[in-house]
């Protein structure tokens, strides 16, 4: 008895000693995290709450006819809503210098021109005069993206452009976007991943975007008064929602290059605010309100 006794304590003793050794592994070598879109869900909350307030609280001023005077009251009124958000006052900071950038989006032509204008003939010197598939060619060239944010980007940029031109439904471009959420979701992107920031960031976005204009199809009403110049008629809702999201994309793709222009390297922490700019500044001027009284 005494012997099966000392069996017993030693089995234990042994048993014991290997949860403690393989704890002390698994301290020492952590199950990596890897990055989901959802991580990036505040960034999309935001972008809808810009909306909100545009839509809820706008107020335009008849009294001001003048193009650049509109911009520049409608970039106050958004940069004044940051004041409201739940974030530091380091990424207001940062937040506000991204709408001052992206102010001139809020007119349709301007986001359409950078977003799906023509390829420049040479290499480009600014991030300015380069359409969103050259700078993502520009940054996969680089090596600052790799081959998934490469063909992430692409695609939804395609997407935009095709859902823009009315061959591609709101419906598809929102099945598009879940399967590129998918894909990143799988992709393995490191918790400290640069790039993983950004595209996670647009992505989070993009289906905010489409979720919001999804259920606020009256956020365009009286926009059907516009004369057939200005108004893109293929569809109800699919222009404004390409320019919504192709200014996310813009705004990150345009800030990612310009630093790596700048600096030889990306500032990829500005990234994700410059996307949520570009797109609020895209966005705001889909919004029937401030779109009526643009063009009106």
């Amino acid at each position: 008895m005494k012997n099966l006794k000392k069996v017993l304590f030693m089995c234990l003793f042994l048993l014991s000693a290997l949860i403690v050794i393989n704890c002390s592994s698994d301290d020492n070598n952590p199950t990596p995290v890897a990055m989901k879109v959802q991580d990036f869900n505040k960034a999309g909350e935001i972008h809808n709450l810009f909306l909100t307030n545009v839509k809820n609280e706008f107020k335009p001023l008849e009294n001001i006819s003048n193009i650049e005077e509109k911009i520049e009251y409608i970039n106050d009124f958004n940069k004044k809503f940051v004041g409201s958000l739940d974030i530091s006052p380091e990424n207001k900071k940062a937040l506000i210098n991204d709408l001052e950038k992206n102010k001139n989006l809020v007119v349709e032509s301007n986001i359409v021109n950078k977003a799906f204008g023509k390829k420049s003939s040479s290499k480009s010197t600014t991030s300015s005069d380069i359409n969103l598939i050259d700078m993502i060619n520009d940054l996969k060239e680089s090596e600052q993206i790799n081959d998934t944010s490469y063909e992430i980007l692409s695609n939804i940029s395609i997407d935009i452009k095709n859902n823009y031109d009315g061959s591609l439904t709101d419906s598809d471009l929102k099945l598009n976007v879940e399967k590129y959420i998918a894909q990143f979701n799988q992709a393995g992107y490191d918790i400290s991943s640069g790039e993983g920031e950004m595209v996670g960031t647009i992505l989070a976005i993009s289906i905010s975007s489409i979720e919001w204009w999804e259920e606020n199809p009256d956020a365009l009403l009286n926009l059907s008064k516009r004369s057939s110049s200005t108004l893109h008629n293929k569809a109800l809702i699919a222009p404004w929602l390409a320019a919504d999201v192709g200014g996310a994309i813009y705004g990150a793709a345009a800030g990612a290059v310009g630093s790596y222009l700048l600096n030889g390297e990306v500032s990829w922490k500005a990234t994700g605010w410059a996307s949520l700019a570009g797109a609020v500044g895209a966005s705001t001027g889909a919004a029937g309100k401030i779109a009526k009284w643009i063009f009106g």
